[in-house]
């Protein structure tokens, strides 16, 4: 009986499991904010604000980008891809921030929503042109960037 229990416990648990989506208006202010006019995706390489991280992870932002670039992205095929780097510490990062490929996190909107949790310093976002998202926080890979982007295609 107690088997029975559990199981039709775990299977309600999953009939109710919805999909992760971000809403319509939050949509459109993201893609107005963050300049994604017609790609398939936005990918976010997310720095946390100094006070999450353990260490100093605000020293030498150029150089983490150009290392991002040329390692992870180089290995990526971003032809639908709108590829942004948002920071959590506006001040911190204001020497690198463009508007155009570097970015404050807005209201803290990102932090909020998808990555607050003290003791990390990076995150990955993929957000497909329906809202469809899926996240990494720590370290990530371009074969990571590869299956997100594949598992939030939209058939």
């Amino acid at each position: 009986m107690k088997q029975l229990i559990i199981v039709f416990a775990l299977l309600s648990q999953m009939s109710f499991a919805q999909e992760k989506v971000i809403p319509k208006d939050q949509m459109n202010s993201i893609r107005y904010e963050y300049n994604w006019k017609e790609e398939e995706f936005l990918i976010i390489n997310y720095r946390f604000p100094q006070d999450y991280c353990p260490y100093e992870n605000y020293e030498e932002l150029e150089k983490t980008y150009t290392w991002l670039t040329n390692k992870v992205y180089s290995k990526v095929d971003m032809t639908h891809n709108r590829n942004i780097y948002v920071y959590g510490d506006k001040l911190a990062a204001k020497p690198i921030l463009d508007f155009t490929t570097h970015y404050d996190d807005i209201g803290h909107y990102f932090l909020k929503n998808f990555f607050d949790k003290k003791g990390n310093c990076i995150g990955l976002l993929i957000i497909n042109s329906k809202g469809a998202y899926k996240y990494i926080i720590g370290d990530y890979s371009s074969k990571d960037i590869i299956n997100i982007t594949e598992a939030l295609k939209i058939k």
